[in-house]
């Protein structure tokens, strides 16, 4: 089989979850299949076609035209290709349905939020999310749940941490580690005020990444006592994370759904690709009760889990992860587990390409 994967407005390599997600895909199904990605301007790598012109979210009046433009500039390279099937990402606006109409091939579509093109809601055989609910009413009899996961040959127990903590000088301490964008919504500015309630042995908060919010949290930590304790890396590449978990005692994702305009309305629709990765490296890890975490992991089975936007409950939490590692280091063995025995990007591949077959000897049924 070949494959085709549409992600026009992704960078790859790249620091954000688009890009370790649309890099771990490519990777898991070039293990069953030829895989050809297009991906944003300036990406590279083997199979790589490098096409996207347009930031993240393009303008809403240009999106439809520049998949267009895309999707023309691309054309020659993909028919060389000759994929069976297209696998598009939805945010690159219908660039995939417009290539499996001039190819005459299946299309199956990712939804991942509202960033979307209605050609490619109704050209897709299948539509797959990781909340149905996503997809509107009139397509959901095409819709697929599936759920993301963790590459856990990366991100394991036996990672060698020692060139991270010398780096930053974290010595033998107690660290708690935040990874991922500065966004609002992802609630780092409530991890700063719970470790100023810090009241156990000193920790340092390593707070790995980058993002419009990261001036203001700075400012944050800087007007606190302990401000020394507060070390922001900077972006970080995604194949020195695994070293950046296995420095941390303590890893939290501390959301606050209510924060993001789509959360707001639907309830946390978004799998976070963190969590996988934290609990398959077996780091105790605390995050926030919402809908979907809880329908992947159990509070107190596999992670500890707490109010969003409550520093004084993720202080608490961090706490009982540090004052008891041994029943923490319990629960994230637990954790992991689950993510190696359901959530890696090989079990996602898997059944992406039974969708691949299935939709393939439907187009040719017909």
């Amino acid at each position: 089989m070949r494959v085709l994967v549409v992600a026009t407005n992704i960078d790859v390599p790249g620091t954000h979850g688009g890009s370790t997600h649309v890099s771990e895909l490519v990777a898991a199904l070039g293990e069953r299949a030829q895989t050809m990605l297009l991906a944003r301007r300036g990406s590279h790598g083997p199979g790589v076609l490098d096409v996207g012109l347009w930031p993240r979210t393009p303008p809403f009046g240009l999106r439809h035209t520049l998949a267009t433009v895309v999707g023309a500039s691309a054309l020659a390279a993909v028919r060389r290709f000759a994929p069976d099937v297209i696998y598009e990402r939805a945010s690159s606006y219908g660039t995939g349905s417009l290539l499996g109409l001039a190819l005459g091939i299946p299309v199956v579509c990712m939804v991942l939020d509202e960033h979307r093109s209605p050609l490619s809601l109704r050209y897709a055989s299948r539509i797959i999310a990781t909340d149905t609910t996503l997809v509107p009413p009139r397509f959901r009899a095409k819709a697929v749940q599936v759920s993301w996961g963790a590459n856990v040959e990366r991100f394991h127990p036996g990672v060698d941490a020692s060139a991270v903590r010398r780096r930053w000088g974290l010595g033998d301490g107690r660290v708690v580690t935040y990874a991922g964008s500065f966004r609002d919504w992802h609630g780092v500015d409530v991890l700063i005020a719970a470790m100023s309630r810090w009241h156990g042995s000193p920790a340092t908060v390593l707070l790995v990444g980058d993002g419009p919010e990261r001036v203001a949290l700075q400012a944050q930590a800087a007007r606190l006592p302990a401000h020394h304790r507060f070390v922001f890396t900077g972006a970080v590449p995604y194949d020195e994370m695994a070293q950046y978990l296995a420095a941390s005692d303590v890893f939290v994702a501390p959301f606050v759904p209510e924060r993001h305009p789509l959360s707001r309305r639907r309830g946390f629709v978004l799998d976070p690709l963190k969590l996988f990765e934290s609990l398959a490296a077996e780091v105790p890890t605390v995050s926030v009760r919402s809908r979907n975490i809880m329908a992947l992991f159990e509070d107190g089975v596999h992670l500890s889990l707490v109010d969003s936007g409550d520093a004084d409950a993720l202080a608490r939490a961090i706490a009982t992860a540090c004052d008891d590692p041994v029943a923490a280091r319990q629960l994230a063995r637990r954790g992991a587990e689950k993510v190696r025995r359901e959530h890696t990007w090989r079990a996602h591949a898997d059944q992406l390409i039974a969708l691949f077959e299935q939709v393939r000897a439907e187009a040719q049924a017909a």
